[in-house]
């Protein structure tokens, strides 16, 4: 009798080669590039690609020199401004070191510095190291804060602040990232002997975003307005400065203050409203710019009792320009949608 061949025995042979030729290749984050940063950007004209350089530029300054950055303080956060924060500087340990002076305003009541000011600067103080950092191309905003208070300030807080993530990898690899920073408060000495005393610490978490995605989210949230009247909001403004020149030549004082009131309410409010594209600036902008065309209204009666042809004509002028900037805000031109 013919005996069948024994089957084969299924064996656990290695597969080490085949498993790592199966398993897919690893591959690396994309590098961010300036291209990247910029995708999704609204699309705007000549004067909102000046705004935007504009606005880059006066981030740079504001980490370049510490009289930029008091200058943009006063003008952005004024109550920084007031505390006398200083630009951070690179001390001899390597460390991002931020000063606040024991100044009058940060005192409190027995003659030691206030807690909401230390708490308060250590936001500004991380967020300086963190535009630091990043460039201008980057907005930064601090999502968590915790201080913890150890001992009464008598003196200059020092603000040292150290990253825990790795931010130039961060920045390498990702579009929008979390950053989180620790910062050792100490008060500052004044001899050499003395002993620095810890008064505080503080973790702090930023978010960091291009400006570019910022602006995109807005404008799918928010309708700009194309205000399509002449120039927009220029020509309005010029005629209104020219109006203003006028009853300065004229010598009427206070035709002129009015006149200067109300081109400093609508320049406030129209243009706040025309860049942050902000539903209730609009009606704001809206009554400020009525307000300047009745006062220029009457600027222009005041010219035409003088007897001044030219400045009545500019001001009667400025007044109807003002009043087709009213109505491009009341009912912007919508833009047209292809379909």
């Amino acid at each position: 009798m013919a005996t069948e061949s024994p089957s084969a025995i299924p064996t656990n042979a290695p597969e080490s080669d085949h498993d790592e030729q199966a398993q897919p290749a690893k591959v690396d984050a994309p590098v961010v590039t300036p291209d990247m940063l910029r995708q999704g950007d609204p699309p705007v004209g000549w004067v909102g690609r000046q705004y935007r350089s504009f606005e880059n530029w006066l981030t740079e300054k504001s980490t370049e020199s510490n009289r930029w950055h008091r200058f943009l303080a006063w003008v952005f956060l004024p109550l920084a401004y007031r505390s006398g924060i200083k630009l951070g500087q690179k001390s001899a340990a390597g460390d991002y070191e931020v000063v606040v002076p024991f100044t009058t305003f940060n005192k409190n009541w027995y003659n030691a510095m206030a807690g909401a000011a230390l708490l308060g600067n250590s936001e500004v103080a991380g967020g300086m190291y963190i535009f630091n950092q990043v460039g201008p191309e980057y907005t930064v905003v601090c999502k968590e804060l915790h201080y913890k208070f150890r001992l009464p300030c008598v003196g200059p807080a020092i603000y040292r602040v150290k990253p825990v993530d790795d931010i130039a990898e961060l920045k390498k690899h990702k579009l929008e990232f979390n950053v989180t920073v620790d910062m050792h408060i100490v008060q500052a000495v004044h001899h050499k002997d003395e002993k620095e005393r810890k008064v505080g610490k503080a973790t702090a978490t930023f978010h960091v975003a291009p400006k570019a995605k910022l602006r995109a989210r807005q404008a799918q949230t928010q309708t700009p307005p194309p205000l399509r009247l002449g120039l927009g909001l220029v020509w309005p403004a010029i005629l209104s400065l020219a109006a203003l020149i006028g009853a300065l030549v004229m010598a009427h004082w206070w035709p002129a203050a009015g006149a200067g009131v109300c081109l400093l309410a609508f320049t406030s409010t129209a243009w706040g409203y025309l860049i942050q594209h902000r539903p209730p600036q609009r009606w704001v902008a809206l009554i400020a710019t009525l307000f300047c065309m009745l006062g220029l209204t009457g600027l222009g009666i005041w010219a035409a009792i003088a007897a001044s042809p030219l400045w009545t004509s500019v001001s009667f002028a400025a007044a109807g320009s003002l009043f087709l900037a009213a109505i491009a805000i009341a009912w912007p031109i919508k833009p047209k949608t292809p379909g």
